[in-house]
């Protein structure tokens, strides 16, 4: 009985496991709102910063704000490069989003980091969604109103993490059904073996008896033997009399040869690498 439910609780160990939450790592103490274009009062950058702060310790995602006054590239590069050069990024996938400003060419970008883009934020943050945080500010932007167009990017960057929490805790209940479904189907099996075992009171149930006596059992092994080295002996000699060789053969590993064909990679597109991880994400003017 214990074993048993030694392996039912390793099997909700390994169903669970998943969903525990990494310890956010540190940066290397850039602030999460940098206003080189000074486009913030002091109070509407603390604020804002306040707010970026909490979103990211709260989703375990770095969540940031550049504005600067020019930077003559690729927005959505020059994002990462600033993202990953100053040490943001959260856990195993140093997964993060950014809102770059640059004055000069009119252009924002929202961009999602992540080692993986099947994991981390790149996996949260797809194309449709950082489109829609552009979206969502792009107007407050072209008015003007840059602290209320950073706060929406704030709050639509919050809403997307929650919800794809929210999916990930909802998908915990299946699993921990299909765990308890498995661990009845192994304990059934283990249990339907034992089955056809039953006690036996004296070792005399095991032995195979008969009328025969000691003399009778002993003239028919030797009766046996006989007939038995006869008839292999007959078949040697009837083989020699044919001109039938026997041998033995074996087949012997020598050696191997295997081709190894290089894996293809993307060149260009909209999905990028920089040192330190990769990225992919939207940009525009405003």
């Amino acid at each position: 009985m214990k074993k048993k439910i030694y392996a039912l609780l390793m099997l909700m160990i390994f169903v669970f496991l998943p969903y525990v939450p990494t310890l956010a790592a540190s940066s290397n103490g850039t602030p999460r709102v940098t206003d080189d274009a000074d486009l913030l009062s002091d109070s509407e950058e603390k604020q804002l910063e306040e707010k970026l702060d909490k979103i990211s310790k709260k989703y375990k995602c770095d969540v940031i704000l550049i504005t600067t006054d020019a930077i003559g590239g690729d927005p959505n590069k020059v994002a990462n490069d600033f993202f990953t050069s100053n040490g943001f990024g959260v856990g195993k996938q140093k997964s993060g989003v950014s809102l770059l400003i640059s004055m000069s060419e009119r252009d924002w970008a929202v961009t999602a980091h992540s080692k993986s883009a099947r994991k981390g934020a790149q996996k949260i943050f797809s194309y449709d969604k950082t489109d829609a945080i552009g979206e969502a500010i792009l107007d407050d932007l072209s008015a003007g109103r840059y602290y209320a167009a950073f706060d929406e990017y704030a709050d639509q960057v919050q809403n997307y993490l929650n919800k794809y929490r929210m999916k990930k805790i909802a998908s915990v209940p299946i699993s921990i059904l299909i765990a308890f479904v498995i661990a009845l189907i192994i304990m059934g099996a283990q249990k339907a073996t034992l089955k056809s075992v039953h006690t036996q009171p004296a070792a005399r149930s095991y032995l195979v008896t008969s009328n025969v006596t000691g003399n009778d059992m002993q003239t028919g092994v030797a009766n046996n033997a006989g007939n038995v080295a006869g008839k292999v002996a007959g078949g040697i000699a009837a083989g020699v009399a044919a001109g039938i060789i026997l041998s033995i053969c074996t087949d012997q590993f020598m050696y191997k040869n295997v081709k190894k064909t290089p894996k293809q990679t993307s060149s260009g597109g909209s999905i990028s690498h920089s040192s330190g991880g990769g990225y992919h994400g939207s940009h525009g003017k405003f």
